[in-house]
């Protein structure tokens, strides 16, 4: 794309990051995403829901407020029944109300394969606007929610999970980021993503290289979710989850003894996955404590330390 020199447009392609942030000329700045993808579990009021939460999370990675959200539908006209077109607008609709916003428009195309997602469109302030660079070496680093729905997903198209793991992985993917961000507020944060289509270590990857420093994660650190671990041993793994690693490896060390299977969910392709902050490190326990009070799977996953080789540094 040719680059851009609107002097409003403050974040864009340039230095690519969770939503672009454009100038308003009063103070506020309008914040813009969009994100649709095909189904990712059965249900069509379960896959608009998470594909909405997944949308505005770009949102709440930069700061913003959604103010409403425009739906993009594609869908088989001449196959898929209208309940299950419905039942998809509905789960969205849920999930925006959560939010407080509306959908207020949108556009739809007969297509061979069911897709849905948002244009998520919000405001935020100046001194609020959070980006992937800042990180600063001494931070510590809090992830917001279990890794694996990538691997959860791939086996439910497979037959090869049940009922209460896919559960699990639903709940986690319906959850707004929405309280996580608010608690912020009362924090420090130096950067700030979500985990989402490239995995927990391709994000870190991605705020090391912004930021021009490095990290060290724990791979026993983060929650996973319910079989996770089990499923990917199985060979339940995601196309996107195997080109995420094989993305990450000229990067990262791996310390030995670390299993197969651990280093395949920490590279697990995410959907609306949860917020990923470099914070202080005299921060990180409460905000992880926050964050769980608050119904998130939280937890402190690592540090930021001066720029090295490899970039990430993986240990038990």
């Amino acid at each position: 794309m040719p680059p851009s020199d609107d002097e409003n447009l403050l974040v864009g392609l340039d230095a690519p990051d969770d939503a672009a942030v454009y100038s308003l000329g009063d103070g506020r700045l309008l914040v813009a995403s969009v994100d649709f993808f095909t189904p990712v579990v059965d249900d069509p009021e379960d896959f608009g829901a998470i594909a909405a939460a997944n949308a505005l999370s770009d949102l709440y990675a930069m700061g913003a407020t959604p103010a409403f959200a425009l739906s993009v539908l594609a869908v088989p006209a001449s196959t898929l029944s209208l309940d299950v077109v419905a039942g998809i607008l509905r789960g969205a609709a849920e999930t925006c109300d959560e939010a407080g916003i509306v959908i207020a428009g949108g556009h739809s195309i007969d297509d061979k394969e069911p897709k849905f997602g948002l244009v998520a469109l919000g405001f935020a302030e100046s001194e609020r606007v959070y980006r992937k660079s800042g990180a600063r070496p001494g931070d510590a680093i809090v992830l917001g929610k279990a890794l694996g729905t990538g691997i959860i997903a791939t086996a439910l198209k497979r037959d090869g999970t049940d009922a209460p793991v896919v559960r699990a992985a639903v709940r986690s993917m319906r959850q707004l980021n929405q309280e996580a961000a608010v608690l912020l507020e009362g924090h420090e944060v130096h950067a700030l993503t979500d985990v989402t289509g490239f995995g927990l270590l391709g994000h870190l990857r991605e705020v090391c290289a912004a930021s021009d420093v490095s990290a060290r994660v724990f791979a026993s650190a983060p929650r996973f979710l319910p079989e996770a671990i089990d499923l990917a041993e199985a060979g339940f793994v995601p196309g996107g989850t195997e080109r995420n690693r094989a993305a990450i490896e000229p990067v990262t060390g791996w310390e030995p003894g670390i299993p197969d299977p651990v280093r395949t969910v920490l590279c697990d392709a995410q959907t609306s996955g949860g917020l990923l902050a470099c914070v202080p490190k005299h921060e990180a326990s409460e905000l992880a404590t926050e964050w769980e009070s608050a119904g998130y799977a939280a937890s402190v996953v690592g540090s930021i330390e001066e720029p090295s080789k490899p970039m990430l540094i993986v240990e038990e």
